[in-house]
């Protein structure tokens, strides 16, 4: 091409150029000379300036350039970026004709000719001020909100390097900001971290990672302690095209704590800290059981220790008692609570212990030395041990099993009872097991018999009764008390059939003929019901106002013993009781251990000798011990009843020491309801002298 077609060309699109410089009255588009001279400026760049074209043209555009600006190089190296690159986009302050500034958004483009030299730049700017003031703001609030949010944030690269954390986030690890500022993320997970270097590497090479959302690490602290946070992340990308992520942390520490504590109490007693049943199983669950052994135990009588002494020496106790296991018991053995007063101890080599006998042995003592709690007298408990031996293929499940059948075998024997496990034991126990369940059902369809026994006076006038169950088993007969209350009392089913027996006695005393005397009265024994009970008047005033037998016609029977663990608050009720006229009896005299002083305390209308003292009535000590107790109930204003009166002669002695009221066969044995009413009806029984 010849140098006039040459210039011909470039006029041309100087023109084309002029042209479309004069139609973007938005934008200030101009062209520079090689030098940076301005060499054409359309109405735009007149507007955004404030500056004219004959003002500008001839003159360098750095003339728009703040003072520093000019003096770091800027004017020139944005062009020979655009030489570089062809094109380059910035932003940045300019400064208008009356000093003013605007923020700009600028694209150079370098111009070319055909041989390849350069001929000059074009330039695009837009005023974005009004754009950057909003995104100040913006930015402004969000360093603000960065700064006061009082969970930990930071900003990382897509290499996973910290650029920027927040005062909660250096505040959490402990550490300053020029500390934390290029910190990779994963120098804050502890070296130990599964899956910390899978992390890591997930970084490498600069590709982020893929999963975004919520992950839970530990993180080292600056005093090398640690702290759980959840990590919420988010990807984002910079106006240039660069990724970073950002990411919240938020401490869970606390939480975890919460949920441990939580995981812990699910498998452990929460008064003793021992483990529970739960515990046990899990601990146990993989072990190979053969050798182990297994001992259950069970305070005995411990409700009696709350009532007494008061629930929070109750609880005292217990935790002394899992105090001692654990101290006392080898290191190897494993103690756990499963009930309220039953504790389960776990040996890992029976042979090594000596046995499960030896074993037993050893952990009854434990229960039997005095528990000692402030403010009460040395305890002395008592306690029924059952164990059990694993044999192969023996499972846990199994030798619970076992232990328990082994207790409630020894239960039934009375206090400090040992009783070990075996085939025989366990299929036993199964139809103990049954017999309760069937028990627990006749208590609650209130399916039991009462027979009664006639209290009669010299004379045979009947003046009460005394209700003794009975329970008519579909198909073993009618079982007396002595073949079921063991039953009851292994399914801790005493206290409903307690509640049971005084709601049919009362129901049928309501309908036997009532003499002008008021009577005949109803007796009935307490096994577990008890005047230490907070609900035994409430009980007691329920079925008088069910039945309309009045307060007079009740007589409760309470054995001797248990007038030893009737604290104070037993003794009130009891007195409220015979306030509104119901007597108490005191059954089985003289087989206890109460003392007077301990016997005065209590509002006791009626002393019954033991059947055992009638018995040997005729023997000179024999005598003396029933006269004695005679003369005492007589002293303490009493009426005294002797039971199991066989004989006439039995009659005579009682009769002749001032023994008034008499219970026994020689008068009548028990008999139905319906049986007692006709016995009622005619008014007395036939008198021994007769």
């Amino acid at each position: 091409m010849s140098g006039a077609q040459d210039r011909r060309g470039v006029g041309a699109d100087e023109e084309l150029v002029g042209k479309l410089v004069a139609s973007l009255r938005e934008y200030a588009v101009y062209t520079l000379d090689p030098d940076g001279v301005v060499s054409s400026w359309n109405p735009g760049a007149e507007r955004m300036t404030g500056t004219s074209a004959a003002e500008v043209v001839g003159e360098n555009i750095a003339v728009f350039y703040t003072t520093e600006q000019v003096a770091a190089g800027e004017p020139r190296e944005l062009l020979d970026k655009a030489v570089q690159r062809g094109s380059c986009v910035d932003e940045g302050w300019r400064v208008r004709k009356d000093g003013t500034r605007f923020w700009a958004n600028v694209v150079t483009t370098a111009l070319w000719s055909s041989d390849g030299e350069l001929r000059g730049f074009v330039r695009v700017t837009r005023d974005e001020t009004e754009l950057h003031s909003r995104l100040e703001s913006s930015l402004r609030q969000f360093r603000d909100l960065f700064g006061i949010a009082p969970v930990g944030i930071g900003v990382f690269d897509r290499y996973g390097y910290a650029l920027d954390t927040n005062h909660a986030l250096c505040e959490l690890l402990g550490y300053e900001p020029a500390e934390m500022r290029g910190t990779h993320l994963t120098n804050m997970v502890p070296p130990d971290t599964p899956g910390r270097e899978r992390l890591r590497e997930s970084f490498r090479g600069g590709d982020s990672p893929e999963r975004e959302g919520v992950q839970e690490w530990p993180l080292s602290r600056a005093d090398g302690t640690r702290v759980i946070c959840e990590l919420h992340a988010a990807k984002s990308v910079r106006s240039d095209g660069e990724e970073f992520w950002l990411v919240i942390f938020q401490d869970v520490t606390e939480r975890h704590r919460t949920i441990e504590e939580w995981r812990y109490w699910a498998t452990h007693d929460e008064l003793t800290g021992l483990p529970n049943r739960s515990a046990v199983t899990q601990w146990l669950a993989d072990a190979d059981m053969d050798g182990f052994a297994m001992l259950y135990c069970d305070i005995t009588n411990f409700r009696r220790i709350n009532e007494s002494l008061g629930l929070k020496a109750g609880d005292d106790l217990l935790v002394e008692m899992a105090k001692r296991l654990r101290n006392d018991l080898p290191e190897e053995w494993l103690v756990g609570r499963m009930a309220a007063d039953e504790y389960l101890i776990v040996c890992p080599d029976v042979v090594a212990a000596g046995g499960a006998d030896q074993m037993a042995t050893f952990v009854l003592e434990l229960f039997h030395r005095p528990v000692y709690l402030r403010g009460h007298p040395p305890i002395q408990l008592s306690a029924s041990v059952g164990a059990a031996v694993a044999e192969d293929n023996t499972t846990v499940e199994d030798l619970l099993r076992s232990a328990s059948a082994a207790v409630m075998n020894a239960k039934s024997g009375g206090k400090d009872r040992i009783a070990v496990a075996d085939p025989e034991l366990i299929t036993s126990m199964d139809r103990q097991l049954q017999l309760e369940s069937e028990l627990r059902s006749a208590i609650e369809a209130e399916e039991l018999t009462l027979h009664y026994q006639p209290i009669l006076d010299d004379t045979g006038r009947i003046l009460a009764a005394e209700a003794l169950v009975r329970w008519d088993h579909p198909e073993l007969g009618l079982l007396l008390p002595g073949r079921f209350l063991p039953v009851a009392a292994r399914g801790d089913l005493l206290r409903e059939l307690d509640l049971c027996v005084l709601r049919l006695a009362m129901r049928d005393a309501a309908t036997w003929p009532v003499g002008e005397d008021g009577r005949p009265v109803v007796t009935f024994n307490l096994g577990e019901l008890s005047p230490a009970d907070r609900d035994f008047v409430e009980v007691l005033g329920a079925a008088v106002a069910e039945t309309g037998v009045g307060w007079e016609r009740v007589v409760i029977e309470l054995v001797e013993t248990s007038l030893i663990n009737i604290a104070d608050r037993g003794a009130e009720a009891m007195h409220e009781v015979t306030g509104n006229g119901a007597r108490f009896a005191l059954d089985d005299f003289g087989t206890g251990y109460s003392s007077l002083d301990r016997l005065k305390e209590f509002p006791i209308g009626v002393i019954k000798i033991d059947r055992s003292f009638v018995a040997e009535i005729a023997d000179s000590s024999g005598f003396s011990v029933v006269k004695a107790i005679a003369d005492l109930a007589e002293a303490l204003g009493c009426t005294c009843t002797a039971e199991g009166v066989e004989t006439v002669e039995q009659f005579e002695a009682l009769r002749g020491m001032g023994v008034r009221t008499y219970q026994g066969w020689l008068f009548s044995r028990a008999v139905s309801s319906s049986e007692l009413r006709e016995l009622l009806t005619t008014g007395s029984l036939s008198s021994p002298e007769e």
